[in-house]
């Protein structure tokens, strides 16, 4: 029986604790929406910018070597060849 009342008791406190939180006000919601739309774009935008970065390493490769089979995929997993066309710079 002790089975039995464990999830029972635990369910119990979890509604106990529920209730015991004050309920939130508007500004507080509109606060709490606003930081989440902010925080949304944020990444997004941090994501764009390494998507744009890459390519354009990507496409800056391609002209040096136009009849290289890396494709998009593997050259944003990191799968780079060891030389590539850049002047060296001694």
């Amino acid at each position: 029986m002790a089975i039995v009342k464990a999830p029972r008791k635990f369910l119990a406190s979890i509604r106990a604790r529920r209730a015991a939180r004050p309920r939130r006000s508007l500004a507080d919601w509109i606060a709490l929406t606003i930081a989440r739309g902010l925080s949304l774009a944020l990444v997004a935008g941090l994501v764009y910018v390494t998507y744009v970065v890459e390519m354009t390493g990507y496409k800056d490769f391609l002209r040096c070597n136009p009849k290289s089979s890396i494709t998009r995929f593997e050259w944003v997993l990191g799968f780079r060849p060891a030389d590539d066309c850049r002047p060296q710079i001694h």
